[in-house]
């Protein structure tokens, strides 16, 4: 399963999480092309710091386009 297809599966199953919190603040930041800030990423667990770089790669290798637009979508849904 590729990284960003882990993550969606992650914030439907656990939103409210603090480390979903953080990567749903991440993936805005890179759709949005907005600063993000990266002492969040230090604040998870050495795991879900691995899944936000592998993110950052994936992101920038824009493979994964249909993945990043329903994880837009999603958090569009969400926003307050």
């Amino acid at each position: 399963m590729n990284t960003l297809k882990k993550i969606e599966k992650r914030l439907l199953k656990n939103p409210d999480e603090p480390a979903s919190l953080i990567f749903k603040e991440l993936i805005l930041a890179l759709h949005q092309g907005e600063s993000f800030n990266l002492k969040a990423i230090y604040e998870l667990d050495y795991n879900d710091f691995e899944l936000a770089l592998a993110v950052l790669k994936d992101w920038r290798l824009d493979r994964f386009t249909k993945t990043k637009e329903r994880l837009k979508e999603h958090l569009d849904t969400r926003a307050p």
